[in-house]
């Protein structure tokens, strides 16, 4: 089984907005993954983030994770950095782990599938 992760980088010609939105709309109504099954994150500190996947694409906020360092991207010492939110797959409770930031993370019942910096 062959799996790559998507992501994508918004520099310039588009910002958090609208890279969150293109992400939904693609998970949800391209590959119509279940929105029940999915899990999302973002950064301690981004509110602006939270905002826009509660108030504006109308996700559920009791699946969703407020993460520190996994939830910020850099390039190195000197590159491009920020808060970034993530998409994940639920296997569902069959599968051993627990969502993302909590104690039980580790194991495969969330997996990434999008990284939204």
């Amino acid at each position: 089984t062959f799996f790559e992760m998507l992501g994508n980088f918004s520099f310039g010609d588009y910002f958090k907005r609208d890279a969150i939105k293109y992400a939904w709309g693609f998970v949800t109504e391209v590959l119509k993954l279940p929105k029940e099954k999915l899990w999302v994150t973002v950064h301690i500190t981004d509110q602006e983030a939270e905002d826009i996947w509660v108030n504006e694409i109308g996700f559920d906020k009791s699946r969703m994770s407020r993460l520190d360092e996994d939830n910020f991207w850099q390039a190195g010492d000197t590159g491009p950095c920020g808060p970034s939110s993530e998409i994940f797959y639920d296997h569902g409770e069959d599968v051993a782990g627990g969502p993302p930031g909590s104690p039980d993370e580790d194991g495969d019942r969330y997996i990434e599938i999008w990284n939204l910096v």
